[in-house]
């Protein structure tokens, strides 16, 4: 893994987490179903359940809710990652993302 800026990979998830979001909400009613996240990536079908299941197990979350809190628990984690505090993570610094960050970063690396 080779490193990135934490603005890079926070705004590249914020437009990324978006995009997918919409594409699944087919309805495109205010909310995204346990059914409608099905066509969620992968490494984002994590993300939605661990949302999901914080606010109350429900069947489904705000779609523009799950995006604003999903983007500000990155830029959580990642600033907590980036252990010398330069704005960049790198690949040794990215290895303690929590799971459920560490394939979005690692997806991120392909994707910019």
């Amino acid at each position: 893994m080779a490193g990135s800026s934490i603005n890079g990979f926070v705004k590249s998830i914020r437009s990324y987490v978006t995009s997918r979001v919409k594409a699944a909400n087919v309805d495109g009613n205010p909310y995204l179903t346990k059914t409608e996240a099905k066509a969620l990536p992968k490494d984002l079908q994590d993300n939605y359940e661990a949302h999901r299941v914080l606010g109350n197990d429900n069947s489904r979350v705000a779609a523009k809710k799950f995006v604003e809190k999903f983007t500000g628990y990155v830029a959580v984690q990642a600033e907590k990652a980036d252990k010398n505090h330069d704005g960049y993570l790198t690949a040794t610094e990215a290895k303690s993302l929590p799971k459920d960050v560490r394939d979005n970063f690692a997806n991120f690396l392909t994707w910019r």
